[in-house]
């Protein structure tokens, strides 16, 4: 959602207040599609909705930290501390909204999207355990980003657990939801004096200076390069443009990669463009039709999506939608 930011007028349409320091209106509300409610996860909420033109202020922010992906286009006009912005809606973008933030939207189109509610207290614990974080140390910032792959993942398992409506028990959650926090904390949290968070020791998290793969932790080029990708897998990057982002040469970062991941940068891509695509349509994404879709997570048209999707998965999108 960072591109496309520009002023908008203002749309003339009924808008709805919340009570101050509300949190956001629950799964009886209009618009809720599915919801995780009754399952038993404490910290963590996860709900699937569909809203016609129309408008929402929360005076003071909701009591928990607000996770937005979007799963069709639109048209969002959204005002926060004096700062009014306006942008395109497309499936993947991500929107997080810490807690007790004073925020209103604004839309003309009628639009889609799942809605994580994470307790802030439960990320306090989480950046103080994994972080060395205290409460008063570290705040969450608003973040509007056209793509996040590691929210989009969560969003489609956390709907698939919703859909299946089997409650769980509360360990389950619980990961869940220390997933979500971890990631949140990592990419859109800073310490007061506007430092970025570092994990405290690498038995509690691993160290943005490695990654995993199938031969455990790996050195600094990789998770450079695995970064690059995540952060940028929805447009067309090349092998150099990945190299770089690593410090290496083409030849050696493939290398390096394949022997580290056990596929190529490309075949990373790839993989990475299909789960996207999966976690959208898990999500409910499938109300777009797929040549959209496609163009959502990096994929030139239709028929490339088509083919990837069922040589990775065995299935069709189309299959796998319904």
């Amino acid at each position: 959602m960072t591109n496309s930011l520009t002023s908008a007028p203002v749309i003339a349409l009924s808008r709805q207040e919340i009570t101050p320091t509300a949190d956001f209106p629950g799964h009886a509300a209009p618009g809720v599609r599915v919801s995780s409610r009754g399952l038993g996860w404490e910290t963590l909420n996860f709900e699937r909705r569909d809203h016609q033109p129309g408008s929402r202020t929360l005076v003071q922010g909701s009591r928990r930290h607000l996770i937005f992906v979007g799963l069709t286009g639109g048209r969002i006009v959204r005002e926060c501390r004096g700062e009014r912005a306006e942008y395109e809606l497309n499936p993947g973008c991500v929107a997080v909204v810490p807690a007790r933030t004073p925020i209103s939207w604004t839309w003309a189109t009628r639009i889609s999207f799942s809605l994580l509610r994470l307790d802030a207290d439960f990320v306090d614990r989480v950046a103080h355990s994994v972080f060395g974080a205290e409460a008063r140390g570290y705040s969450l910032t608003l973040g509007e980003r056209s793509w996040d792959a590691g929210l989009t993942n969560i969003a489609g398992v956390l709907a698939r657990e919703a859909l299946r409506g089997e409650p769980g028990d509360r360990l389950y959650a619980e990961s869940l939801a220390n997933v979500l926090a971890v990631h949140l904390l990592r990419y859109y949290a800073q310490r007061a004096d506007g430092r970025a968070l570092v994990a405290g020791s690498a038995s509690q998290a691993t160290a943005p200076s490695e990654t995993r793969g199938r031969n455990g932790v790996h050195p600094r080029a990789v998770a450079e390069a695995v970064a690059f990708i995540h952060d940028n897998c929805a447009r067309e990057i090349s092998l150099s443009d990945i190299a770089a982002a690593a410090r290496l040469s083409p030849f050696h970062l493939a290398r390096l990669f394949k022997q580290a991941m056990g596929v190529s940068p490309h075949q990373y891509l790839i993989q990475l463009r299909v789960n996207s695509a999966r976690w959208l349509l898990s999500a409910g994404s499938g109300e777009r039709s797929l040549a959209e879709l496609a163009n959502a997570v990096g994929f030139a048209d239709q028929s490339h999506l088509t083919r990837h999707f069922k040589r990775v998965l065995g299935m069709t999108p189309r299959q796998f939608r319904t």
